[in-house]
C-alpha cells in the first residue's frame, strides 16, 4: 500500500463532526461524543491492521519457492536464489515500510538478505535462527509479529515473519519501519486539541503526534484508561473508562479499539473542556 494513499484514506475516514451531535440531554450528549470517539478509534485500528496485513501478504509472496539442495543440483539452486533475490528487491521497491528482508531455509539458517542502501545489515548474514521466535513462531503459526524495537534509538520497528506453505519453503523475515503508523496518527484531526495514539500489548507508546514521546520509549501502562483496556484485552472483566487524565494531566474523554491481528490498542482522546464547549 502506498504511503500517501494510506494516509489520505485514513484522514478522510475519521472526519466525524464532533460539534454536530449536541443534544439538550447532557448525558445523551456525552454518550454520543464517546461513541464518535470510539468510531474514530475503530476506524484507525482497522486501517492500521489492514496496513500490517497488506505487508504480511506481500512478504508471503516471497515464500513461494522450496529451498533447493546446493550439493545435489547447483544450477537449480542458483536459479532459485536468483528468483528469490528478484522477489526480495521487488518487495523493497513496492513496500516502502520494509527496510530489510531475510530469507531462512527449512532449518532456520539465513540464506539471503536484501536491505535498502541506507540500512546497515545486522547481525551478520548467514546466521542460525533455528531457535529464534522469528523462525519458530512463524513455523508454528505461519506468521510472527515481533515486539516493537528502536533501531539506532530513533525510529520504531517491528519484525514480521511469514512461513511458506510447507516447511521446505522456509520463512521470510521483514523489518518494518513503524514511522508510517506515526505519519497516519499525526494527521488525524480530533477537534482542536484531541489526540490519537497507539500502544502495544504492554502499554508502551508506539505512535503519537509528539514523536519525541515515542522515541523516549514512553510507558503509558500507568494511565487508568490504558490499564483498563489492557485488562479487557486479556479477558478480565473490567469497566471501560470513558473519562480520565491523559499523559499531560488533562481531563479527557477517551475511547479505544484493538488493532487486529496485533495486540496493539488505538486510543482517541478529547479534552473534556473542549468537548463541553463543542456541545454548547
Amino acid at each position: 500500500m502506498k504511503r500517501r494513499a494510506f494516509i489520505a484514506a485514513l484522514g478522510g475516514a475519521v472526519a466525524y463532526p464532533l460539534a454536530a451531535y449536541g443534544q439538550p440531554d447532557g448525558g445523551r450528549e456525552r454518550a454520543l461524543q464517546i461513541r464518535i470517539l470510539r468510531l474514530q478509534a475503530e476506524t484507525v485500528a482497522v486501517m492500521i491492521g489492514s496496513f500490517i496485513r497488506e505487508i504480511e501478504v506481500q512478504v508471503g509472496l516471497t515464500t513461494q519457492l522450496p529451498w533447493s539442495d546446493r550439493t545435489r543440483d547447483k544450477r537449480r539452486f542458483d536459479e532459485m536464489m536468483e528468483q528469490r533475490r528478484f522477489d526480495a528487491k521487488r518487495l523493497l521497491r513496492q513496500v516502502p515500510a520494509i527496510t530489510e528482508l531475510s530469507q531462512l531455509d527449512a532449518d532456520g539458517h539465513e540464506q539471503m538478505r536484501e536491505s535498502r542502501p541506507a540500512i546497515d545489515a545486522e547481525p551478520e548474514r548467514g546466521g542460525d535462527y533455528s531457535n529464534d521466535p522469528k523462525f519458530t513462531e512463524a513455523v508454528a503459526h505461519k506468521v510472527y509479529y515481533g515486539p516493537v524495537y528502536f533501531r539506532r534509538e530513533s525510529e520504531p520497528y517491528m519484525t514480521l515473519s511469514v512461513a511458506g506453505p510447507r516447511r521446505d519453503f522456509g520463512v521470510s523475515v521483514a523489518e518494518v519501519n513503524l514511522k508510517f503508523i506515526w505519519d497516519v496518527v499525526s494527521q488525524i484531526k480530533i477537534g482542536e486539541h484531541g489526540r490519537a495514539y497507539v500502544v502495544d500489548g504492554q502499554g508502551r507508546l508506539i505512535a503519537h503526534p509528539d514523536i519525541s514521546l515515542v522515541l523516549r520509549n514512553t510507558d503509558l501502562s500507568h494511565l487508568p484508561q490504558v490499564q483498563a483496556a489492557l485488562a479487557r484485552a486479556t479477558g478480565k472483566p473490567t469497566d471501560q473508562i470513558q473519562e480520565a487524565e491523559d499523559i499531560r494531566g488533562r481531563r479527557v474523554l477517551t475511547a479505544y479499539a484493538p488493532v487486529t491481528p496485533l495486540s496493539w490498542l488505538v486510543f482517541v482522546e478529547l479534552p473534556v473542556e473542549e468537548a463541553d464547549a463543542l456541545a454548547q
